[in-house]
């Protein structure tokens, strides 16, 4: 179907789909048309050898939007880009996080009270990130939202917590601890 606004008049009515429909007309908008179908988009790359990796990251990986989108007003925004927030921590897993060096305990605390605190954005937690990291990004994640439109609208939605799930996945040694290391190191 198009997202049209004929089609977000008619859909958009119950209040249970009222977080689909801002973020479908919010991606029509910053697309600067709502004539454009989803399937237009190329597929973000997902991390062609992420099944073969060992079962513990899954569950990693499952644990991000909580751990990440807490501040009001954006958890129901992550939950509708779970997909794909799940499909840039597959992509970051699979190139072993461009091989970076975790910085956590160098910027840990810091790192998880800005990414916990609604008064700071994004460019707050852009200022953390090393050059590496900074070029790491522009050749990944953002090569990849010029080619889908489910990463371009995410960026521009979620931009502080894809940044912050970026950040704590490095700093996690790109995965060789449990779970997301969101509370400040001692």
């Amino acid at each position: 179907p198009r997202w049209s606004n004929q089609f977000l008049q008619e859909t958009c009515s119950g209040a249970m789909r009222a977080t689909l429909c801002v973020a479908v007309a919010a991606a029509s908008t910053l697309r600067g048309t709502s004539n454009t179908t989803v399937e237009e988009s190329v597929p973000p790359n997902c991390g062609d050898k992420y099944d073969k990796l060992p079962d513990f990251f899954a569950e990693y990986g499952a644990s991000i939007s909580d751990s990440v989108c807490t501040q009001p007003g954006y958890k129901q925004q992550c939950k509708v880009f779970d997909e794909a927030i799940q499909c840039w921590f597959r992509s970051m897993a699979t190139d072993h996080c461009g091989d970076l060096d975790s910085q956590y305990e160098k910027r840990n605390k810091v790192l998880v009270k800005t990414c916990a605190d609604p008064k700071t954005d994004h460019l707050d937690v852009w200022k953390m990130f090393s050059s590496g990291e900074q070029e790491y990004w522009r050749n990944t994640f953002k090569m990849q939202a010029k080619e889908s439109k489910l990463f371009d609208t995410m960026n521009k939605l979620v931009p502080k917590q894809i940044l912050c799930t970026t950040l704590h996945v490095i700093d996690d040694e790109c995965v060789k601890h449990g779970s997301l290391r969101t509370r400040p190191a001692r």
